[in-house]
């Protein structure tokens, strides 16, 4: 992974739509909210598969003469071949993931299919066997790396919290860094046979996760109903093309003028769609509601996609609006949170109640209900235990639910 973060541009603060693995998978193929095509939580509890008349980005690149492969974890239901991809191998063993993906490009002679390009996404399971952790384990001796300050905290995530020690934390975070290791070999292996199949030098590599985790933040573990940066910030690393060792050359490798660094400018994984079509010269639709992070790479000061990014959770239903400095959460059940991240990182206060913030808390508002708007987003129709699954959407795909961009022809 340090690897892909040397030769690429890493970007700092990029937010997933929904901190939870299908709604924000589903996010990652059709570039959509999980409101949107009616993936509110993870498949069957509440959601129902991701409907196949979705159109989605293997969709598009088939259309555009691309040849696409999936390999590993999918969590979406059906089966990837249902979804645009013409070679499919759908497990959670990260191993096999591994091997499957290799064979598809030792098979995939770099001189027989020298002109027909291809997309290929590999899913790895892990870190997510952390769930497999025993708190009864100790390590002594570790003190966990931020403050662990619970006050104020919203109930829905009061009620989440552990009483662990400081030792039961340590065996948590041990666990952790063993499938980090494990998956960063896994990536390195990956990375090692994509270089000798011949096909390294003239391909994008995109590096990204679809939520993250709380690691003890506020006394919380795993994922959950909160929007701390914990678990909707998530890494994304974009590597060009480039020569980068003397093997034979399929292509002539171009020149994207783009040179490995970082990038402060907030972004979604809603631009992951449109960034992809971008760099395969596929034409946008212009009712997605992700922009390309091209010009970004190309450019550290180029303006960022939005001034602020959005995320969801399902059950109770709970929506997040986030600026560079700001982040206001809404509860259904009425509850607020606003949190001054330029001083307060860690967030641990919340000023949502504060006269003095008033002015900043209406406009994050205001600017929820404009996204509410745009998106279709039912949040205002919800119960508190409803969920957001759209029959429409699931059954026949009605245009006045998907409208243009999800339809697929």
């Amino acid at each position: 992974m340090d690897s892909l973060a040397r030769e690429g541009i890493s970007f700092d603060n990029a937010f997933c739509t929904a901190p939870i693995c299908a709604p924000s998978r589903a996010t990652l193929l059709t570039g959509l909210y999980p409101s949107q095509v009616g993936m509110p939580g993870n498949l069957g509890d509440p959601s129902p598969p991701l409907a196949t008349r979705l159109m989605t980005v293997a969709k598009r690149l088939q259309q555009a003469g691309y040849e696409t492969a999936y390999h590993g974890k999918w969590h979406l239901g059906g089966n990837p071949t249902d979804y645009g991809f013409n070679i499919a191998a759908k497990q959670s063993l990260d191993e096999v993931t591994r091997l499957k993906a290799t064979e598809f490009w030792k098979n995939r002679d770099w001189l027989d299919n020298a002109y027909r390009p291809f997309f290929h996404i590999v899913s790895f399971l892990n870190p997510h066997d952390l769930y497999f952790f025993d708190p009864r384990e100790e390590v002594p001796g570790f003190t966990r790396p931020w403050p662990k300050d619970a006050d104020q905290l919203p109930s829905v995530s009061a009620k989440r919290q552990v009483n662990w020690s400081e030792a039961e934390w340590g065996s948590y975070f041990r666990f952790y860094e063993k499938l980090l290791e494990r998956v960063d070999a896994d990536i390195g292996e990956l990375l090692h046979q994509f270089r000798c199949s011949g096909f390294f030098s003239n391909s994008w590599i995109i590096f990204a996760s679809d939520h993250g985790d709380m690691a003890g933040e506020h006394n919380l573990p795993f994922k959950g109903p909160w929007m701390y940066d914990g678990i909707t910030r998530v890494p994304l690393i974009i590597v060009p093309p480039r020569h980068r060792f003397g093997g034979p050359a399929v292509h002539q490798v171009p020149d994207t003028g783009i040179t490995p660094g970082r990038r402060k400018q907030l972004c979604s994984l809603v631009d992951l769609v449109p960034t992809i079509l971008d760099l395969a010269s596929v034409e946008a639709v212009a009712d997605l509601p992700g922009r390309s992070l091209l010009p970004i790479m190309r450019d550290e000061l180029a303006p960022a996609p939005r001034p602020c990014v959005f995320s969801e959770w399902h059950r109770p239903p709970i929506r997040m609006c986030r600026t560079d400095d700001w982040k206001y959460v809404f509860f259904l059940n009425g509850e607020e949170a606003l949190y001054h991240l330029a001083e307060d990182p860690d967030e641990l206060h919340n000023v949502a109640a504060d006269p003095a913030h008033a002015e900043m808390k209406t406009e994050l508002r205001t600017a929820l209900e404009q996204h509410f708007e745009k998106t279709s987003d039912p949040f205002h129709q919800l119960k508190e235990n409803d969920f957001i699954m759209n029959a429409a959407v699931s059954a026949d795909d009605s245009p006045a639910n998907l409208g243009q961009f999800g339809k697929s022809p």
